[in-house]
């Protein structure tokens, strides 16, 4: 079973909140990026993914949180390399899935239509199918999480077409994944895993005294 636990980072704006939790980071270059950013909403997001991320490698066993990266970006455990995962952060949410096989997550918070969006990086059958939707917005915002996560389970992100692949809940089969997905606090929140894997959803609740 995967996990996917997501956390709410305006919980770190507090200046003690914050403090504690640089010092709780184990990445230093984590740290190090969280300090370069200018504004505090990036600030929060990157100490929060990296808080979470650790997090949910403890809750599953990993005690060595040494990372690498493949390919593409996309970072692995440099010595647990089947335990995998993933990270995503939007509006002031950060989520962080967690698997036996390969994973990937999106969260966005909810926005309006992008046009040049769905032309670069939307079939026509899914174009059709956000239009018939009542509400625009949510349509398009869920259609992204999907897609970007199954970008994401593939290692490629988006340096891969994103127009070769359709994410309607039809080509799941195709694709041969699935998708689950919540909605918190006006955030979509997508998990792709493999067909049959289950997933749960875990809201963290961080006690700024433990790691």
């Amino acid at each position: 079973m995967a996990r996917c636990w997501y956390y709410d980072v305006s919980d770190l704006a507090e200046p003690h909140r914050y403090r504690a939790g640089l010092a709780q980071l184990p990445w230093a270059s984590r740290r190090q990026q969280a300090e370069r950013f200018l504004f505090e909403k990036d600030r929060l997001l990157c100490l929060g993914a990296g808080l979470l991320c650790a997090h949910a490698l403890r809750c599953e066993g990993v005690s060595d949180l040494t990372l690498a990266q493949g390919a593409y970006g996309k970072p692995y455990l440099a010595h647990a390399p089947n335990v995998h995962f993933n990270l995503s952060h939007s509006g002031h949410m950060v989520a962080c899935v967690v698997g036996a096989s390969s994973v990937g997550v999106d969260v966005e918070e909810r926005h309006a239509v992008d046009d040049d969006v769905l032309r670069m990086c939307f079939q026509d059958k899914e174009i059709r199918w956000m239009r018939a939707q009542e509400d625009g917005g949510q349509a398009f915002t869920r259609m992204w999480t999907r897609k970007e996560s199954y970008l994401k389970l593939l290692g490629t992100g988006l340096s891969e077409e994103a127009k070769t692949y359709a994410v309607l809940p039809e080509d799941e089969a195709v694709l041969r994944v699935a998708f689950h997905e919540v909605v918190v606090d006006n955030h979509f929140l997508c998990v792709c895993v493999g067909v049959g894997e289950p997933v749960e959803f875990v809201r963290w609740k961080r006690d700024i005294l433990s790691s």
